[in-house]
């Protein structure tokens, strides 16, 4: 993980770097210290890496080229990354913490060392002005790209230009759906975001009406009511595949919301999850058990998607203005 010369090409599966430095701090304290600094700026890097992998993991699972191999290789090519990007003059993040170990455990500090504190400040200051720029930059992205819902098809004439959007008009009806229930309102805009990638593909007719079915209810024996038939991925054995499925089709987003608490009220296997709905972290998780979706990871996404900022800060404005 550690190498005892930056300049060297670094690995970070190198467990033998370790002791090259120790053997480096007999020769020259100040030079093991800058090595030590520039592991902390890595792993600092790695830890930015890992953040903005995990906010795009809701996305990225239902993709079908997503994979625990693929993650375990991404994870590997992060970690050397961070390396990487650490080596030379890295974001000037070592250099400060490279003074501040001198101070702690440092006795031959010199004054050059003293007037290049300095500099290390500017550097640091604007590699984190890079860094919350490039952070915006990913987050207003990840804010616009949906889930990949189960409803392929069907995305014809967006009604939801962004998240914000989707959550404004879906939100407070679902709130009213939600006391009926007796259930979390943002657990259910999130059930509704992951099925319809933030309302950006809804289900659709051939003629591009809105069905208004947030929540991927299949048109069975016992439906009489309008439907439309779409692609849907559906996972058998673990494996998303591509099937032709009927779903129901409403006349109204609050006919959509009515129907979807009939639909769980109606059937008893669905109880424990209402029972649960209080706690949005476990409500996913309970209609995951009773059979809701054939995704492995549906209810680990809802809860994601029920406590992440984006949902959070979307439903404290709306609030915030009714208040």
């Amino acid at each position: 993980m550690i190498q005892a010369s930056s300049s060297a090409g670094q690995v970070y599966t190198d467990l033998n770097a370790l002791q090259g430095i120790r053997t480096l701090g007999k020769q020259d304290k100040s030079a093991a210290l800058m090595e030590v600094a520039k592991q902390f700026e890595s792993m600092f890097v790695n830890m930015m890496l890992s953040s903005m992998r995990q906010a795009n993991s809701a996305f990225s699972e239902d993709s079908l080229l997503s994979s625990p191999q693929s993650d375990f290789y991404q994870n590997m090519y992060d970690q050397q990354l961070g390396l990487s990007l650490s080596t030379g003059r890295g974001l000037g993040l070592a250099d400060v913490i490279h003074r501040q170990l001198l101070d702690n455990y440092g006795n031959e500090q010199t004054a050059v060392e003293l007037d290049h504190s300095k500099l290390a400040d500017r550097r640091l200051a604007q590699s984190a002005i890079r860094w919350q720029q490039a952070v915006d930059q990913v987050e207003a992205v990840l804010a616009q790209e949906p889930s990949e819902a189960a409803v392929v098809e069907g995305s014809k004439g967006q009604q939801f230009a962004t998240p914000q959007a989707f959550v404004a008009a879906l939100y407070p009806q679902a709130r009213e759906v939600a006391e009926q229930l007796g259930v979390d309102a943002k657990a259910i805009v999130a059930q509704a975001a992951l099925e319809t990638g933030w309302g950006k593909h809804m289900i659709r007719s051939d003629d591009g009406r809105n069905s208004y079915n947030f929540f991927g209810i299949k048109a069975d024996s016992r439906w009489s009511g309008d439907s439309v038939e779409v692609t849907t991925h559906e996972y058998r054995d673990g494996v998303a595949v591509k099937e032709k499925a009927r779903f129901r089709s409403y006349d109204s987003m609050q006919a959509g919301l009515q129907d979807y608490a009939l639909f769980l009220q109606n059937h008893t296997r669905y109880q424990d999850a209402i029972h649960q709905g209080l706690d949005g972290s476990q409500y996913g998780h309970a209609l995951q058990r009773a059979g809701y979706a054939t995704d492995p990871a549906y209810g680990q996404k809802i809860e994601r998607i029920s406590s992440g900022d984006l949902l959070q800060q979307a439903v404290q404005a709306l609030e915030v203005n009714d208040g």
